[in-house]
């Protein structure tokens, strides 16, 4: 497994991030419904013998449930793997709360410190220089190794550079089918030197190969704007959605997976992997099979990565340069 240091850290990191959502009990969870301990326990002694080493994980992700899961399941191998969380529910942390929340997330994990811990998300910050100095004391204490962002625009960034933060890493959505950050955050982390981590790799689950159209996704995952807002009870944009324009372009990536001879998820994480500025991909996996495939990483041609950025790119018109999945408004900024 290829490895790589997120910059301006001594944090070498798997291109391939085990996301963790789905390490919780949260039977309500409509994307990611829970799944055994036992489960979650083969997927990471899987990833180990795979050569993976970082695991993404968050305090939201039920309620510090998925951290308690990820310790477990890591036992004494703790110190051989890069652990990230985040802090952020729903209303801004204070610098107090960012503390009563890492001490929580080191007790989930059964830890001493967090190799990378990350704001979940913009409106989760009451004060950006109180965010920042606390974000440094930790660090400085040695509980937390690095700090990063997820969901930031240009604008957040800036403000976090402003006030004297650094961050080693922005995790957002990236795919074949969701390139809105290639419009602004790409360029702004490039030249800030910043690592991107990119979820939803396979835009959960649509560019496994497993869905020819809309009705077979399952509806917890028909909440993007991919989807009119009548595909689920769930959905929240407001719009019409796109899945005319999405399923054809599933189709053309399958046509030139096809003509490649790589599977579609091989040639979807094997893309973004060859983009410029990205640091790894997180990616969940319900089976340690699926643990397996997703570490099946290519080597595309230039031919190939030509092919899907062409069969892709009317798509990534449709949605324009909001980076929000789920909403008519972007919170990124």
């Amino acid at each position: 497994m290829e490895k790589t240091t997120l910059p301006g850290t001594d944090l070498n990191v798997s291109r391939i991030c085990i996301g963790c959502w789905q390490f919780n009990a949260d039977k309500s969870d409509k994307t990611w419904p829970a799944q055994t301990e036992e489960t979650s326990k083969a997927i990471v002694d899987k990833a180990l013998e795979l050569g993976v080493n970082f695991f993404d994980t968050a305090e939201a992700y039920g309620s510090h449930a998925s951290e308690k899961v990820l310790g477990k399941c890591l036992g004494n191998r703790r110190r051989d793997v890069v652990v990230a969380t985040k802090f952020g529910k729903q209303h801004a942390y204070s610098a107090e709360d960012i503390d009563e929340a890492l001490t929580a997330s080191l007790q989930a994990l059964q830890t001493d410190y967090i190799d990378l811990y990350q704001v979940h998300w913009m409106a989760n910050v009451k004060n950006m220089t109180e965010t920042v100095a606390e974000l440094k004391r930790q660090q400085s204490k040695g509980r937390i190794r690095a700090y990063g962002v997820c969901n930031f625009g240009p604008k957040d960034t800036t403000e976090l550079y402003d006030v004297g933060g650094t961050i080693c890493s922005n995790q957002v959505p990236y795919n074949l089918l969701w390139r809105a950050i290639e419009y602004e955050i790409i360029p702004e982390c490039l030249k800030r030197n910043i690592g991107i981590l990119a979820y939803s790799p396979l835009q959960q689950g649509l560019l496994s190969g497993r869905f020819s159209k809309p009705e077979d996704v399952p509806e917890g995952r028909r909440r993007t704007r991919h989807f009119s807002k009548d595909s689920t009870k769930l959905s929240r944009h407001g719009q019409t959605g796109a899945e005319a324009e999405t399923f054809k372009t599933i189709g053309s990536i399958a046509d030139v997976c096809k003509e490649a001879n790589v599977s579609m998820s091989e040639a979807s994480l094997s893309w973004i992997l060859a983009q410029q500025g990205i640091s790894a991909v997180v990616v969940g996996a319900r089976t340690p099979e699926q643990v397996e495939e997703n570490c099946k990483l290519v080597k595309l041609s230039s031919d190939t990565v030509m092919k899907l950025d062409e069969c892709t790119e009317d798509l990534k018109d449709v949605f324009g340069s909001n980076p929000d999945m789920w909403a008519p408004v972007s919170r990124y900024h």
